[in-house]
């Protein structure tokens, strides 16, 4: 990773962060209506974390399926 890339992460994790959040209020929001209070913060916090674990998982399996392509070629 360049030094330019590693410096700009905090602002790409902060904006992808309000991104899944955002989303998983919405998707509350639809599921379970808008007067749940709380339950719906907690609920979108935990929806925006499950989102961005499946992210990060599809990420890693594409990297170790372009490195087993990458091994097997030798």
């Amino acid at each position: 990773m360049k030094r330019e890339e590693y410096e700009a992460l905090p602002k790409l994790i902060k904006a992808r962060t309000e991104t899944y959040l955002t989303a998983a209020k919405d998707v509350s929001e639809q599921w379970f209506g808008m007067d749940n209070g709380k339950e719906v913060h907690l609920l979108s916090v935990q929806l925006a974390a499950a989102m961005m674990n499946m992210d990060s998982a599809e990420i890693i399996a594409s990297e170790i399926t372009e490195l087993t392509k990458q091994l097997k070629k030798r």
